[in-house]
């Protein structure tokens, strides 16, 4: 069969992993140990359950069946939310994974203090809560220099950036007014946010704050550290097996809770514009009284869909999540091979994406209607690894000339990447920005006969065959013109329009 013999009932489309529901005790809504999500299987066997439906039956079957991470809380209406239209052109944001596990490069990630025992047969690293805990004790990166990372983030394309204010460890970054696990309380007030903010703003970079609702640490003695719960025993926060836990009482949950809404307030009304509400583990407040602090924050996380990494990512899940026409954003990890590392690791310093790869998923995630929000975790000393700053040069020679397909393209549905081509393609009204597949060539169908085919990095025109009874365009792109980046092409219907 050739390339234009193809059809849209010929085309396949390999379905990745989708992750069925886990329950969670105390964060039952949002946070998943990563080792585990790794764990699970597809379970889902439908192919394209766009077709056939209407929005809103896809929508109630996307409910039944797909991860509660690619659920949308609603539609969002653009006309009736333009303070938001940034972040739909935008595009790409860097996640910025930082606090104590960062300080301990065996760690890796603040779950490390979640013993089970798929962890231990699997000689995954656990460290013992109290040990994560004193790291507090001497913490204080010398060399944090978020002005350096948000200039390099900012020529690089990044348009946004969502900073871990505080993860479930529960230490806070910045001097709170409420609870005493803080660098109020152990830095002698340095404020990590607000220098973030602020190199945020100097590098025109939207502000975005990723908020921890469980804290592991407060109480941590009337809490389990096992994930998931066993019958046979509970674990405690030195990992050892025991019977019983003294339990949270009411006053404890209570106080937990106040100190929560109190440190979220402050970040509401303390540190000017915020952008973006990232929520993690629990949501504590709802957007309306977010936006009573805050008018034109953006609630991410728990209310637009959000898939956590390739596995829930899938392209069937994006085109599906399109489909439904919810905004989403894709957040992953920076990596080649599977680490639960959110937080800086000793192996993100080799296991990395390149330039390419980073570029290629933008692609991927601009072609379905979404936003790319990378996780590139800095160092415990406040450095960023070497490598982002050989990608963040060489991603600001790639936008310099193919920035054009990625910001500002078209993200309603329908779109044709997975209906009218298995080409990674973005939109902007009459013009497609396709990438060659593995073997150099791009094919669409049901597509006009284009008025002009180009390399967009060169903008040479390039020979193309077209099919007007299949209504089928093949291009063909020989090597010489191929770069070890992304070469999208260029092409021009209705030229007049």
């Amino acid at each position: 069969m050739t390339y234009l013999q193809i059809s849209l009932k010929h085309i396949t489309i390999i379905t990745f992993l989708l992750f069925v529901n886990i329950t969670i005790s105390q964060e039952k809504s949002l946070a998943e140990d990563p080792f585990e999500l790794e764990l699970h299987s597809e379970n889902n066997t439908i192919d394209r359950p766009w077709i056939g439906r209407s929005k809103k039956e896809l929508q109630e079957w996307a409910k039944s069946n797909l991860h509660r991470k690619l659920i949308a809380n609603r539609e969002i209406n653009i006309n009736e939310h333009k303070e938001w239209a940034w972040f739909r052109k935008s595009g790409l944001g860097i996640f910025l994974h930082w606090g104590l596990p960062s300080a301990n490069p065996n760690t890796g990630d603040a779950w490390a203090v979640m013993w089970s025992e798929k962890k231990e047969k699997a000689n995954r690293y656990m460290e013992p809560a109290e040990n994560m805990f004193a790291v507090a004790d001497t913490w204080n990166p010398e060399k944090y220099d978020p002005n350096k990372w948000m200039k390099a983030a900012n020529k690089a394309g990044f348009k946004y950036a969502v900073l871990t204010s505080r993860h479930h460890d529960g230490y806070a970054l910045w001097p709170s007014n409420y609870g005493h696990w803080d660098t109020g309380d152990k830095m002698n007030g340095r404020d990590l946010i607000r220098d973030y903010i602020k190199s945020c703003k100097e590098n025109n970079i939207k502000v975005g704050l990723y908020y921890s609702g469980p804290n592991w640490h407060y109480e941590y003695k009337h809490k389990e550290f096992e994930f998931p719960k066993t019958s046979k025993y509970t674990i405690n926060y030195k990992h050892e097996k025991v019977n019983s836990i003294p339990k949270l009482t009411p006053a404890m949950k209570k106080a937990e809770t106040e100190e929560s809404n109190g440190q979220v307030r402050e970040l509401m009304k303390n540190y000017g514009a915020i952008d973006v509400m990232w929520w993690d583990g629990s949501i504590l407040m709802q957007p309306d009284e977010l936006k009573e602090m805050q008018p034109n924050i953006l609630v991410a996380r728990g209310n637009i869909a959000t898939p956590e990494g390739l596995h829930q990512g899938s392209d069937e899940n994006l085109k599906t999540v399109n489909e439904c026409g919810w905004w989403w954003e894709m957040c992953v990890k920076s990596e080649n091979t599977f680490t639960p590392n959110w937080h800086y690791g000793i192996e993100n310093e080799t296991n990395y994406w390149s330039t390419n790869q980073l570029l290629s998923e933008l692609i991927r995630c601009r072609a379905f209607g979404g936003n790319l929000l990378v996780n590139i975790p800095p160092k415990g000393n406040g450095e960023m690894m070497d490598w982002y700053y050989q990608l963040t040069d060489d991603m600001e020679k790639w936008m310099s000339h193919s920035s054009e397909a990625i910001y500002d393209v078209d993200l309603v549905a329908p779109l044709p990447t997975l209906d009218k081509t298995m080409n990674y393609t973005t939109v902007k009204k009459n013009v497609y920005y396709s990438l060659p597949d593995d073997n150099n060539k791009i094919l669409i169908i049901a597509v006009d006969k284009p008025d002009c085919v180009a390399l967009l990095r060169t903008k040479e025109n390039i020979p193309f065959t077209y099919n007007a009874e299949k209504r089928a365009l093949e291009i063909t792109i020989s090597k010489e013109n191929l770069t070890d980046l992304p070469d999208l092409v260029k092409i021009v219907f209705n030229k007049k329009q």
